[in-house]
């Protein structure tokens, strides 16, 4: 039998993966973008394009009708303490949705210059 308060620790660990990751993706979508509450219609396209899995639990982030970002959130398995999120930024112009680069988090873990 698996005690409630295991269950209990197994759970607070994982929801401190999840809003990590979480963090990590609003601060590198920052200012001027809008959390999605839900997939865009394009969602499988933009998804093959950042190749990613078609059953990813991804977060997306839309400026507009035709600027959309997809972002993977996980943590670093080099530095558990930073980030490892991974942002793919898409724009669609004339119906055709075009790659913007691929975003990632900056993480000062006390080894970069002043």
């Amino acid at each position: 039998m698996i005690r409630p308060s295991l269950i209990l620790t197994a759970l607070l660990a994982l929801s401190g993966c999840a809003s990590r990751g979480t963090q990590d993706c609003n601060s590198i979508a920052g200012k001027g973008w809008q959390h999605l509450s839900s997939a865009p219609a394009d969602r499988a396209e933009l998804l093959t394009r950042a190749n990613l899995p078609s059953e990813a639990d991804v977060q997306w982030y839309g400026q507009g009708n035709d600027k959309v970002m997809v972002c993977d959130p996980s943590n670093s398995l080099v530095n558990p303490g930073c980030g490892g999120s991974v942002a793919y930024q898409f724009e669609r112009a004339g119906g055709v949705w075009t790659s913007k680069g691929v975003l990632l988090p900056i993480c000062d873990d006390g080894t970069l210059p002043p």
